[in-house]
């Protein structure tokens, strides 16, 4: 049994130290902490430590808190179950179930498939997750909700994932969440998002309340000696002072000096065993083989071993197991691996084989495999069944498992190696790090052309994505060569897809190459076709051939079609292609095509880049709020999935808008973090990114030799990655602007030569009109400097980019001023100031106004515009204001932003109060003025 069936616990209101616990007062703290802000609204917490540190006991002690205003679900990981798929989840769901009923279609048939239900497969993993977000706050409705869950890392991977998803978006539900793992994954695992908190040792006072509890009473000094040996450990503690002779009690004879403490434990436990008859050590090897410690399949198991339950009592007065509700368990849970190492191989075979002959399914496959000493395909077969039950469920991270196990059963070699790559394939859905060295081991095996050219293939997507592209490159470009000659169409899909890790690797003219490859191999209609011509367009934009690009996107249009599902990131990848060559509502079409399907379908994979491209063009076009939302939500998910190159494109993007704002302090802690997470994987692009948003930042708060270094290093990444299109990373009015002011014009008019040229080259007015500003700068005489502006105003006029042109009019009456003509820069200065102010780019802003001041002009405050109210929201209510705004009712809301019903209500109470209006129809209205509704 895992933990018993949900509870409802006495209370026990004031009690602050419940009899029989000692010490703990911080974490008795946080765990009242816990159960306040889970009653209030929702929170989460994990504890972590080593074996035996007192993580259960806290556990208990929240549970004992929580008392009978709330309901307590509680559930257990053991080591021997994780790979059954959902089993804890269903430990804690399943008792309410009758509340699946009133949960969206999709959330009920994706968890009733994921709980085996119903034979409905799940559909998609994310809407399983939200179903049980949605169930905890549907019982928090009725009363607050408290989830206690111990041993976090024996919890079957489903299970974990459904989990932490739940503890990342508690926040309205009334639950509060308490995780308890030996591991701290820190900053760098996907638990990063979740406060956590490390249980250490007791303090000497309370090691000794706690063996005087115990009645076990040492002297002073050997107290102090065996708080230093255990560091603490309760529980280690207690088990070395049982094993004291009253001579080292009292300090007459020396303790023991164990090499270690695990060695210590191990050792005064195995001295248990060792003392046991032979059929109570082989009952143990049952106990500790078996997935399950209810009585009667234990009952079974020992039967068809000739043995009792019986055979266990003599383990259950040594201490070793303890009775349950429902059955037997081990009196701590490392106490099971313990056993089973220490037993001998016919214990281990023979325990297997009695499980397996009282059990069905994926169990009986389990316990089949481990009694297999070697290749047994019979066995390998029934776990690939498993593997496929599993992943019918959506719960690959098991599936992966049971592939992998049948890979290692699997006596011919090509059929393990098509089980080992169907163990990657599926260890890269769940999120697993497995997937790489299952893929390399398959390819040491297989000589087949086809299969190691899938084998490259599924690693170059790994790569591309876990942030190491030229790998990736590499990857595909030999799985393309591969099977050119046979099978051109697989080819023309791996060379499409090597474009995207050669652009993220800094090698844009090796993009450009591959995907010309890609359309000479693709047939002349079809899906392949337009994969293969979009992926080139993207690239040629990218280098600044923009007309050719264009042409060969809308190509692509003509001659194929993908689906936004399977297809989001080619969809983004055209999004963004079209942005940057200025069909910004073309580019726009494409990405919201693409989020909407990835919400409606629950297809969260690719989310983080289609999200990031967007929140890039909302920036470009003035559209501030909705970038933050979508940015910071993309942030969101590419740490939560790993997806480290989306991380790193990401915290571009907000440090950007926060550079545009001018929160240079912001820009410095995105730029930090992305080199940081990101730095030693080799994102070629990111150091191009990076250096261009440092020098923005530094030249919007004047500190201009700054800026022109950190721009000078952009301008030579761009020209070394063949990066020719000026909006790819706007920096090049920068670096001239920055050099200007610096006081190096020869420097400020060699950058603007290089911007002429590109404007030139690729016809982009947002170019023509950069390079004309900085001759404006750069002009001796207030008639040619008019002309300048004149001609940066002409081309404004044929893109969108509000800050832009503000930043025009505001350098066009610097340049007026300086040539004593204030009466004349008064009007643009006026049109820069409401624009910088609506933007919300305050030093813009001030630079504005005083610039204004000092013509003799008068300063107001900007009138209050609906892009100002919606910059009171936070980047969450602002996503939810959008989705009502479409016309989703709040359960559809909740569904498409991946957070419960719960949260959308509570934020929509802070969306009216804030933006002040009363109803959907009032939002809808805001948000279409502010020009964010299509």
């Amino acid at each position: 049994m895992r933990g018993g069936p949900p509870q409802r616990v006495e209370s026990t209101a004031g009690q602050r130290t419940p009899a029989g616990f000692v010490g703990r007062e911080r974490e008795r703290g946080l765990m009242d902490d816990l159960l306040v802000a889970g009653a209030d609204g929702g929170a989460a917490l994990l504890l972590w430590g080593e074996p035996g540190i007192g993580k259960t006991a806290l556990l208990d002690y929240a549970a004992q808190q929580a008392g009978r205003r709330a309901t307590v679900l509680r559930a257990r990981g053991i080591e021997t179950e994780t790979v059954l798929p959902f089993a804890v989840l269903g430990d804690l769901l399943m008792p309410h179930s009758s509340l699946f009923r009133d949960l969206p279609e999709a959330q009920r048939s994706a968890l009733e498939g994921s709980l085996a239900l119903s034979g409905q497969a799940p559909g998609n993993p994310y809407a399983a997750c939200m179903g049980a977000l949605n169930v905890l706050a549907a019982l928090g409705d009725r009363h607050p909700v408290v989830v206690l869950v111990d041993d976090l890392h024996w919890v079957d991977p489903s299970s974990q994932r459904v989990l932490l998803f739940v503890a990342r978006r508690l926040s309205c539900e009334r639950v509060a969440l308490a995780l308890s793992s030996r591991e701290d994954h820190g900053e760098s695992g996907e638990r990063r998002s979740i406060p956590a908190v490390q249980v250490g040792g007791l303090a000497t006072a309370e090691c000794a309340a706690l063996l005087a509890e115990a009645g076990r009473r040492v002297a002073p000094a050997v107290l102090g000696e065996l708080v230093r040996i255990s560091g603490g450990n309760p529980l280690a503690l207690r088990e070395m002072a049982s094993g004291l002779t009253p001579e080292q009690a009292r300090g007459e004879q020396p303790l023991p000096a164990p090499p270690s403490l695990g060695r210590h434990l191990e050792r005064a436990w195995a001295a248990r065993m060792d003392d046991l008859p032979d059929t109570a050590r082989r009952a143990l090897a049952v106990l500790a083989a078996s997935r399950s410690t209810a009585a009667g399949t234990l009952r079974k198991a020992l039967e068809v071993a000739g043995l009792s339950l019986e055979a266990l009592s003599p383990a259950e007065q040594a201490g070793l197991v303890r009775a349950t509700l429902d059955g037997l368990d081990f009196h701590h849970p490392v106490l099971r691996p313990l056993v089973l190492t220490r037993a001998p191989l016919a214990h281990r075979f023979a325990a297997f084989h009695a499980l397996a002959a009282v059990s069905t399914g994926a169990l009986h496959a389990w316990y089949r495999a481990a009694a297999s000493a070697g290749p047994d395909e019979e066995a390998a077969a029934a776990l690939a069944e498993a593997a496929l039950e599993a992943r019918r469920r959506s719960a690959y991270g098991e599936s992966a498992l049971a592939w992998r196990r049948a890979a290692e059963l699997t006596p011919e070699a090509a059929v393990r190696a098509e089980r080992l790559h169907r163990a990657a394939s599926d260890a890269l859905l769940s999120g697993s790090p497995y997937g790489p060295p299952w893929c390399e081991e398959a390819l040491r095996i297989t000589p087949d052309a086809a299969m190691r050219a899938d084998i490259q293939a599924l690693l170059g997507r790994m790569y591309t994505w876990k942030g190491e592209p030229a790998r990736a490159y590499g990857l595909l470009l030999d799985a393309a060569d591969a099977v050119r000659a046979t099978d051109p169409a697989r080819a023309c899909v791996l060379l499409a897809e090597a474009t995207a890790p050669a652009r993220l690797d800094g090698h844009v003219p090796a993009a450009i190459r591959v995907a010309e490859q890609s359309v000479a191999l693709a047939a002349p209609r079809g899906r392949d076709r337009w994969l293969s011509q979009t992926m080139l367009g993207a690239a040629l934009v990218m280098a600044g051939q923009v007309a050719r690009g264009t042409a060969m996107l809308r190509a692509a249009d003509r001659d194929g079609a993908g689906d936004p599902v399977r297809d989001q990131p080619v969809y983004a990848i055209a999004g963004q292609a079209w942005s940057r060559a200025e069909e910004f509502a073309r580019g726009r079409r494409l990405l919201n095509t693409a989020v909407e399907s990835a919400r409606r379908h629950s297809a969260v994979g690719v989310l983080a880049f289609t999200l990031a491209v967007r929140g890039e063009l909302e920036t470009r076009i003035g559209q501030w709020a909705s970038a933050r939302g979508d940015l910071t939500e993309s942030l969101r998910w590419a740490e939560e999935l790993g997806q480290l190159t989306c991380v790193s494109y990401t915290l571009y993007g907000l440090a950007r808008l926060e550079a545009l704002r001018g929160d240079r302090v912001a820009v410095e802690e995105h730029v930090a973090h992305a080199r940081r997470e990101c730095g030693t994987h080799g994102i070629g692009c990111q150091e191009f990114h990076l250096t261009a948003v440092l020098g923005l930042a530094a030249l919007t708060h004047g500190d201009h030799e700054t800026a022109a270094g950190q721009l000078e290093q952009t301008l030579a990444l761009a020209r070394e990655q063949g990066v020719g299109n000026p909006e790819v990373v706007p920096f090049a009015s920068d670096l001239a602007e920055a050099q200007l002011r610096a006081g190096h014009p020869d420097r400020a008019d060699r950058v603007t030569a290089w911007l002429e040229e590109r404007a030139r080259e690729t016809g982009l007015a947002s170019a023509e009109a950069a390079a004309a500003r900085c001759r404006g700068l750069l002009a001796p005489t207030p008639e040619e400097a008019e002309a300048h502006f004149a001609r940066a105003l002409d081309a404004h006029g044929r893109t969108t980019g509000p800050f832009d042109l503000a930043r025009t009019q505001l350098c066009e009456a610097e340049v007026l001023r300086r040539h004593r003509r204030p009466a004349a820069a008064r009007a643009p200065l006026t049109a820069a100031l409401a624009c910088f102010q609506r933007l919300g780019a305050e030093p813009w802003a001030r630079r504005a106004a005083s610039e204004l001041a000092a013509t003799g002009g008068t300063v107001t405050a900007g009138r209050p515009t609906a892009g100002d109210a919606l910059s009171l929201l936070t980047p969450q209510e602002f996503q939810v204001s959008r989705a009502v705004a479409r016309g989703l009712n709040n359960v559809e809301a909740a569904a498409s932003l991946f957070v419960s019903r719960k949260t959308v209500e509570a934020h929509l109470t802070r969306i009216y109060r804030k933006l002040q209006v009363r109803s959907r129809t009032d939002l809808t209205r805001l948000l279409t003025a502010a020009g964010l509704l299509d």
